[in-house]
């Protein structure tokens, strides 16, 4: 897109957004960010992004706890909170806290959240985090009482940092959370204005309780070419964006003296993601030799221009405090190896240098990769590349997010199956924050609702269920380091890269943008004053 182009369509974006009534400012700034997609209507329910459509729902909606920029748990709604024997958690709700509608937020609607999220699963990372609850009391309007069935180690994490606090008034007789568009909440913003696949227009809480948001108003203009994206920082029609800086314009915009750069490491992932399920993926070997012939180093200093870290093999980012230095490495291959290897599972060359497998059928696999991502687009064309010369013919279809998603992930529900053979995929950081290794591999799809994949192992599912109980720090390290140990063998899929995140914005429109570890600047802490 050429960069008129550009500025037509954010012109055409903020003067939609200009279009409702004029507001009293208290800080006279607005921030116009640039998001990649439509999250739906900003609900708990309807956002479709970990990033940024979760962190743009969460300036609408507020959880109980929020992750400071160190990426700890610290007390938001909650005034206090005491816990006994990992189980019973009494918390004490900040008063004066109020709905957008200005009702107030009272225990009712903790309780009513929970219960909700638990009746309509629609959202696995919240359905999940609530299931083990077995009851919630309310002896008071501020103090909510929660008992779960058995001690909860990351509890504090999940749901209590992570699950949205929706206003019970409000969705007490919503029996399609899907469908329903309503985006009342307790947050820094309010959603006043919502252009399908165009933008959305947030306007400042001004009574908000954690005190006043950095902005009067913040504009998310949706433009899901990254080129486009950075055309339009460039030209200052937009102050920030929610995509890191790619590698090949960090230079660009670090020599821009009207511009500031901010870099750290990320806990996002990208992985080359294996269905698990069917032949002849589902076979470890094959797997092996195929992760052999792919040298993750190389493709941070090829893709990212050295500006990632090379995945581990076991998953687990090497700057989390659970990372296992006894993790195997991946195995590395020659093509002599590798096609030996082929060769002892089953599968030989053909005459025209293709595998066949034993019931003569040709090996065709076809990967998976999100058209709106130029770095994992060409990551897919290089292992494409690296697999030819032993005889594995792969098929690159670039397909639009929500079609990859539908494919790998069907209504966000792995337990509606998949339909891939390989994807280029990723996680957002809480996956690793969280220490989600339950979600990532148990093989039961109420406890593993990121296993896309299919993967199942049985000691996995007993190490990652123990995880979930275990609470004692020693304990939960060696078990994570099990885990990573087995999961370095199976390969359910192959982690790629993590990157340093590089984010741009404009200092002159809004200059209040906080890192947070392993998570970047797009966080609600940024938002706040």
């Amino acid at each position: 897109m050429k960069a008129s182009s550009v500025v037509r369509l954010v012109s055409a974006v903020l003067a939609l957004s200009a279009s409702t009534t004029v507001l009293a400012s208290h800080t006279g700034k607005r921030i116009v960010l640039a998001i990649t997609q439509d999250e739906g209507e900003l609900s708990p329910f309807t956002y479709v992004t970990g990033y940024p459509g979760y962190n743009m729902m969460s300036l609408v909606y507020d959880t109980l706890f929020l992750n400071d920029i160190g990426d700890v748990p610290r007390s938001w709604l909650v005034d206090s909170y005491s816990v006994k024997d990992g189980k019973v958690w009494t918390l004490k709700l900040k008063d004066g806290v109020k709905w957008h509608d200005g009702k107030p937020l009272t225990s009712a609607d903790v309780k009513f959240s929970f219960e909700y999220y638990k009746k309509y699963p629609v959202v696995g990372r919240f359905s999940s985090a609530v299931k083990p609850i077995t009851s919630i009391r309310t002896p008071d309007a501020r103090t909510v009482i929660i008992t779960l069935e058995q001690p909860g180690a990351t509890f504090l994490l999940q749901p209590l940092s992570d699950a949205p606090i929706i206003p019970k008034h409000i969705w007490e007789n919503v029996t399609s959370p899907k469908t329903f568009k309503n985006a009342v909440g307790s947050g820094p913003y309010k959603l006043v204005e919502h252009k399908t696949d165009q933008s959305y227009r947030l306007v400042e809480n001004a009574g908000y309780f954690a005190g006043q948001p950095g902005a009067d108003e913040v504009v998310l203009a949706v433009i899901p070419d990254p080129t486009s994206t950075f055309q339009a920082l460039q030209a200052r029609q937009i102050n920030a964006a929610a995509r890191e800086v790619p590698p090949e314009l960090i230079q660009r915009f670090t020599g821009n003296d009207r511009m500031k750069t901010v870099r750290g490491p990320s806990y996002t992932s990208t992985l080359l993601q294996f269905n698990t399920t069917a032949a002849p993926l589902n076979n470890a070997g094959f797997r092996r030799v195929i992760a052999g012939l792919i040298d993750p180093k190389a493709l941070v200093e090829t893709i990212l221009l050295g500006n990632g870290t090379p995945g581990s093999a076991g998953f687990v980012h090497p700057a989390s405090p659970f990372y296992s230095e006894a993790t195997p490495k991946y195995p590395k291959l020659t093509v002599a190896q590798a096609g030996k290897a082929l060769d002892n599972l089953g599968y030989k060359l053909n005459g025209a240098g293709v595998r066949v497998g034993k019931d003569g059928k040709a090996v065709d696999l076809t990967m998976l990769v999100a058209s709106n991502n130029p770095q994992r687009i060409r990551a897919a064309e290089i292992i494409a590349a690296q697999l030819r010369p032993v005889g594995l013919r792969l098929t690159i279809k670039s397909l639009d997010p929500t079609t990859v998603q539908q494919a790998l992930w069907p209504d966000f529900d792995v337990g509606k199956g998949r339909n891939f053979d390989m994807a280029i995929w990723g996680w957002s950081a809480p996956v690793q924050s969280q220490l989600n290794l339950a979600g990532l591999f148990h093989s039961n799809s109420s406890i593993g609702t990121l296993n896309v994949g299919g993967y199942r192992n049985k000691t996995i599912d007993t190490l990652t269920t123990r995880l979930l109980t275990t609470v004692d720090a020693k304990a939960r390290e060696g078990l994570a380091a099990r885990v990573q140990e087995i999961v370095a063998k199976d390969l359910p899929f192959v982690t790629l890269w993590y990157p340093d995140t590089v984010y741009a914005f404009d200092p002159g429109a809004y200059d209040g943008w906080k890192f947070q570890k392993g998570q970047g600047i797009i966080n609600k802490r940024s938002f706040l004053k």
